[in-house]
């Protein structure tokens, strides 16, 4: 069995069943005669002369608007979804622009201005549902006054290279930000607001999903300025955002700042990598893999990641013959010191390769992003096996001054094992399998 194919088509098969023209329509139903919009078991009475309206931001926000308009038609008012750069759909109802992402830019701040002046003309009474996916964080962007957008993009430029956490690099997007952390929601009072909600946070945690632009939270300066200080960034930040962050902090009435909660608002976590994950586990038990689940998901360097896969693959040894398979999920932070290009998920798989070069049983390891972008890349990631990176070393490529680099986009390139989907209009995370046959 060639098992960095199987490994691919496992991936592959694990993206159909994430898709959300898929899964949406299972989890959201309109009846036009009765005005009854039932998500799950919950069921609201649309009166008729109350609209409904759709709006959206994230990587999965094309996807996700195109099921809405297969699943309400005509019965949607008006809509907009901010979607990542070279989008495509087929919306009929729902008009979409396009942000920047991983770092937000002039469109990002552009889109948002229309976002918002859609809302603005939203009456009172209406029903708004917002899809909210993965990367809403850089195209949903409206800095604070006096900060501008070469200098925010700055601020998260520095945070994705630093090492620091999905949950800390929120903590601190939150407070240059007039939006984030729950402060949209003051655009929806008098409405009813309805969050359909793709996680791309190992824990679901809804305040930290996109910076959390509709969950009411507290949001700490001071918490933001010991994340700056903890990975080394504050001094070199622009004057003015430090300036904005210190200001706040020293202020007794911002250090308790809290967004507000609205009367009408219900959210729901439709898809997130926990669930994806156990789809994945099932795959590969029916494909004749007997399957380890590795919770919880994963957050952290990708050291200490590599070292906890590796960990687990030691304990495979043990097992009795036959084809082994193990999962992981979660997304590890590089602390970028070199000056190539890659991302996480080729990172991770080809420093797999060199812990796998001496393992005796036919193995392979695959990691990639289930939204079909890892880093500044058009791969979604890397598939490799024990023989890689022998391999690679007898075509003259050495692995690793690629891995010191932060080069792994360029080494796949040259010796082969990229994973390319294109964009998948989902984003639930990444996932890693192990496929081991043991003899």
């Amino acid at each position: 069995m060639n098992l960095k194919k199987e490994a691919v088509s496992v991936f592959k098969s694990i993206l159909k069943n994430v898709n959300p023209k898929e899964f949406l329509p299972e989890i959201v139903s309109w009846n036009q005669e009765t005005g009854k919009l039932r998500i799950h078991d919950t069921e609201f009475s649309v009166a008729s002369d109350q609209k409904i309206y759709v709006i959206g931001t994230g990587k999965a926000s094309p996807t996700m608007a195109e099921a809405m308009e297969n699943i309400l038609g005509e019965v949607i008012e008006d809509g907009l979804i901010i979607a990542p750069p070279d989008s495509e759909s087929d919306l009929q109802i729902i008009n979409m622009v396009q942000g920047s992402h991983p770092l937000p830019d002039a469109n990002s701040i552009q889109a948002t201005h229309h976002f918002l002046k859609l809302i603005k003309t939203i009456p009172d009474g209406s029903v708004v549902i917002n899809l909210l996916s993965g990367g809403t964080s850089a195209l949903l962007c409206r800095p604070v006054e006096h900060i501008t957008v070469h200098d925010i993009r700055e601020v998260f430029r520095l945070l994705l290279e630093s090492g620091a956490t999905i949950h800390e690099i929120n903590t601190v997007r939150k407070t240059i930000s007039q939006i984030k952390g729950g402060q949209l929601l003051k655009y929806f009072e008098n409405k009813t607001l309805i969050d359909l909600i793709i996680s791309d946070v190992p824990d679901d945690d809804l305040r930290y999903i996109g910076s959390g632009p509709t969950t009411a939270q507290k949001i700490s300066y001071q918490e933001a300025f010991d994340v700056l200080n903890r990975y080394e960034i504050w001094e070199s930040l622009s004057k003015s955002v430090k300036d904005h962050i210190l200001s706040k902090k020293e202020s007794a009435e911002n250090r308790k700042f809290e967004s507000k909660e609205i009367e009408h608002h219900e959210a729901w976590i439709v898809s997130s990598a926990s669930k994806v994950a156990k789809q994945t586990k099932q795959i590969l038990t029916d494909s004749g893999f007997e399957t380890e689940l590795v919770h919880p998901a994963w957050t952290g360097l990708i050291n200490d990641f590599e070292e906890h896969i590796f960990g687990h693959i030691e304990k495979l040894r043990e097992m009795p013959a036959g084809n082994h398979a193990l999962v992981f999920y979660g997304e590890c932070t590089v602390k970028v010191t070199g000056d190539g290009l890659g991302g996480r998920n080729q990172e991770l798989a080809l420093r797999m390769a060199r812990r796998l070069q001496n393992m005796d049983n036919n193995i392979a390891f695959l990691s990639a992003g289930t939204d079909g972008i890892d880093g500044p890349t058009d791969a979604a990631g890397g598939v490799v096996d024990k023989n890689t990176f022998s391999e690679a070393e007898e075509k003259s490529l050495e692995p690793n001054s690629y891995i010191e680099a932060n080069d792994s986009y360029h080494f796949f390139e040259k010796f082969g094992g990229h994973i390319i989907t294109g964009p998948t209009g989902n984003n639930v995370m990444d996932i890693q399998i192990v496929l081991m046959q043991k003899s």
